[in-house]
């Protein structure tokens, strides 16, 4: 994008533009957001790798109480080291968005370099997200379960259903908010609920889109495998290393391949909401005269 093409968009628009960056950049993106898949694929090769030795040695691997702590706490690393690479992958993509976005240079490392701390900030969204539709779904749990009536807690989690969806959709744009006007996960969420205002249809569509674009890279290039491996379960027969190998390749591939296109999605409708909302265009034409303003604050209005 050699120059700025600062205008609002319908949701067909802003998801053309998505495939349009998506195709033009695509190293760029598949750099981030193979960061935390790779740690992933490492993990997995290793544990097959170890699997497959101890069946060659032992028959079945003996799993004794140290073996297991220590896989626990193996796992807990790896789960921490994995959430803030995915938040840091999420953060970047983001910022290399808006770079492309506004028609400046972006890179990988750049990219990285630009989110520091502010990985925690992503992680915090993502955990209070996790906290409002979870903690719903608890109390109605905990409300069933005093009244010892299934049928109560079945229709309150159908009424549940539609609000958290809601949510989520209304606090699709809190990241690109936090990394790109620098503010906490609250005000975040409270900005990202101010600006999606009116909006949640769309945004409820882009999720449908990449879930089902997840699941289509799925079926080509995990199928295959998951059959194979189905088939050797079936004749009581462990899945060989070489299968394993291939299965985690594929996942690592569609993850990457999949990874970058909702992010990609909701930062150019972060920038679409503010020119519709903000006349977030005629800022950055300001910003761009002068420089004083930052092109992505808020406008006073």
């Amino acid at each position: 994008m050699s120059e700025v093409d600062l205008r609002p968009m319908t949701l067909g628009e802003v998801l053309d533009r998505t495939f349009k960056l998506y195709r033009s950049n695509f190293w760029l993106f598949a750099g981030i957001i193979a960061l935390p898949y790779l740690l992933i694929l490492l993990v997995e090769v290793v544990s097959a790798a170890f699997g497959s030795v101890s069946r060659s040695a032992q028959g079945v691997p003996q799993i004794s109480p140290t073996l297991l702590a220590s896989a626990l706490a193996g796992g807990a690393v790896v789960g921490i080291l994995y959430a803030i690479m995915a938040g840091a992958a999420h953060a970047a993509t983001v910022f290399a968005v808006s770079d492309l976005y506004l028609a400046r240079p972006a890179n990988v490392r750049g990219s990285f370099a630009r989110v520091g701390t502010k990985v925690f900030r992503v992680l915090l969204i993502f955990l209070l997200i996790g906290l409002v539709v979870g903690g719903g779904f608890f109390l109605i749990a905990m409300v069933g379960a005093i009244l010892k009536s299934p049928a109560i807690m079945g229709l309150g989690v159908i009424i549940l259903i539609v609000p958290c969806i809601i949510f989520v959709c209304r606090a699709a744009v809190a990241i690109p908010v936090a990394m790109l006007e620098d503010l906490g996960a609250v005000r975040s969420l409270e900005r990202s609920m101010q600006l999606t205002k009116g909006h949640a249809a769309q945004m409820f569509l882009i999720f449908v889109l990449v879930v089902c674009l997840s699941y289509v890279a799925l079926l080509l290039l995990q199928a295959p495998f998951m059959a194979l491996a189905v088939t050797a379960a079936a004749s009581h027969q462990a899945p060989s290393f070489g299968l394993q190998i291939l299965q985690y390749l594929a996942a690592f591939v569609s993850q990457v391949l999949i990874g970058p296109i909702g992010t990609i999605a909701f930062s150019l409708m972060y920038y679409n909401l503010r020119v519709r909302k903000e006349a977030f265009d005629i800022q950055h034409l300001m910003a761009s005269l002068g420089p004083s303003a930052s092109p992505n604050a808020p406008s006073a209005a």
